[in-house]
């Protein structure tokens, strides 16, 4: 079993782990090394609860830093530059902007840790996608159940095959679990909370968006009616078509426009068109 680990979650968990305040209220900053040691111990944990056999590879997300970094690298190896493009997710997004509301403060040793994974792991680099978009594609792609997904990001569990998230704060573990292609949904009706995986999880999103990532999915849909239209389908064109259902009635002429958006949004992608991450195809129906 081989880890894929979501680097972009490690490297601001970490990161934030090496800033504390004082009794006086004042920022401190840790050595580096205290972060990089808390990095490798971290890996060995994870790698130790998903009996891994193979080396990590670990999944960035390009920025103009980070590409800087890369390429500095790239040219170490004899490796030609590469161009910086932004996730393609901005462009596709017109309703609202993508993770527009987000103005997390970047931690003091981010990129020195992003310096640190490319000089001492296997990383890839997602250029014009995200991270998830490759751990997605290099799950699929692999031999069943020879990888898992390392991550606290729950949009990853659409994705069929292993999957482990490690505990955080609150958030308590997850996995190692297998989902499967259609997944299942949990519906906790007291915190009118949703959970789920696999294609199940995914059309889910289509009706409630994801808050986080800036998402605003099907206006006044949320996660009890994802629930009740959802649940008891057992095929993904079942649920295609009582997705696409409910928004053509809901939004009435034009409604395929806005659902391709928030498809092309949340949609996790699976494999490579070229160098372009392959979009979401329309479900056989027969």
């Amino acid at each position: 079993m081989q880890c894929l680990l979501d680097a972009d979650v490690l490297v601001y968990e970490l990161a934030f782990s090496g800033e504390y305040y004082d009794d006086d209220g004042e920022k401190q900053i840790r050595e580096f090394e205290f972060v990089a040691e808390l990095l490798d111990q971290k890996i060995k944990e994870i790698e130790a609860e998903c009996w891994a056999d193979e080396p990590s590879i670990l999944f960035l997300t390009n920025d103009s830093t980070l590409n800087k970094m890369w390429n500095k690298q790239r040219k170490r190896q004899g490796l030609p530059p590469v161009d910086y493009k932004p996730n393609f997710r901005i462009d596709v997004a017109k309703s609202k902007p993508y993770k527009g509301q987000r103005k997390q403060e970047k931690p003091f040793h981010r990129d020195n840790i992003r310096a640190y994974m490319l000089d001492n792991y296997d990383v890839r680099v997602a250029n014009g996608m995200e991270a998830d978009d490759l751990l997605a594609i290099e799950q699929t792609q692999a031999p069943p159940l020879t990888t898992i997904i390392c991550t606290r990001d729950k949009d990853l569990r659409m994705v069929e095959g292993m999957h482990f998230g490690w505990p955080c704060g609150k958030q308590l573990q997850y996995g190692p679990k297998r989902v499967d292609k259609i997944g299942e949904l949990h519906y906790d009706e007291g915190k009118n909370k949703l959970t789920g995986e696999g294609s199940k999880f995914f059309y889910a999103q289509l009706i409630t968006g994801d808050s986080v990532d800036n998402i605003p999915g099907l206006p006044r849909g949320g996660p009890r009616l994802a629930y009740e239209l959802l649940e008891g389908k057992s095929s993904e064109s079942d649920m295609f078509r009582a997705v696409t259902e409910r928004y053509a009635d809901k939004l009435g002429d034009g409604w395929e426009t806005y659902f391709r958006e928030q498809v092309d949004l949340l949609w996790m992608c699976r494999e490579l068109d070229g160098d372009e991450p392959k979009r979401w195809e329309e479900p056989d129906e027969s």
